[in-house]
């Protein structure tokens, strides 16, 4: 079994050693044969057939990197405890290939996303994650939030 601070450390070595430098060949090292990927992105991107399990992880990882050639994670924070890791990043990237359905816009995005994952004998074995997708297709031009608005304002107004 290993320590939380273990797992911490494969979820870093996954980010800026797999994902950032898009080494899908670590992946075997540091994720489950039968990982499940719960990811609405992936959902978009991916047939059912393709997200399931380690090659539909290795599929997701590469479709990113297709969509975003120049795609970064930066790690703001990691807390673990017992088999769960939750990471809190900004990722970056140039929108150049599909992603999710939509056509490349050339457009730059940063978001900050959330992860938990979960380990079991130094492998990653579930993950989920969440991000501002809203925010997302706004900054990719595919979207405009005033759009949205019947009054065309960003603005929430509270009684």
């Amino acid at each position: 079994m290993s320590t939380a601070a273990e797992n911490k450390e494969i979820v870093r070595r996954y980010y800026e050693e797999a994902f950032n430098e898009s080494r899908t060949d670590l992946l075997e090292e540091l994720v489950s044969e039968n990982v499940v990927n719960h990811d609405p992105v992936s959902d978009e991107t991916l047939t059912p057939e393709e997200a399931r399990g380690f090659e539909g992880f290795v599929r997701h990882v590469e479709a990113a990197h297709e969509a975003f050639p120049d795609a970064t994670v930066t790690i703001e924070d990691v807390i673990a405890e017992d088999d769960m890791v939750a990471v809190r990043f900004t990722f970056t990237g140039t929108h150049e290939g599909p992603f999710a359905g939509f056509n490349p816009t050339g457009e730059r995005l940063e978001g900050s996303n959330m992860v938990f994952m979960r380990l079991e004998d130094g492998k990653i074995t579930e993950r989920w994650e969440e991000s501002d997708s809203l925010d997302a297709l706004e900054q990719l031009g595919i979207l405009s939030v005033a759009d949205l608005s019947p009054s065309g304002d960003r603005t929430r107004k509270v009684a």
